[in-house]
């Protein structure tokens, strides 16, 4: 069985606990998006610009 108490002290260190784990779990994650977005667009590019021709004509 567990334990129930009413004792503050413990329910705010349970709740600055859990704060601590989502904001590490929502770190990992805009970490991990900032890696895939860094990566998405590497491929080989289509094309080098607005280039119309030699210059000079």
């Amino acid at each position: 069985m567990t334990k129930h108490t009413n004792d503050p002290r413990e329910q705010q260190q349970k709740d600055a606990e859990q704060a601590q784990q989502e904001a590490t779990k929502n770190q990992q994650r805009a970490e991990a998006d900032e890696v895939l977005g860094r990566h998405k667009n590497d491929a080989q590019k289509d094309h080098k610009g607005a280039d119309k021709g030699p210059r000079g004509q």
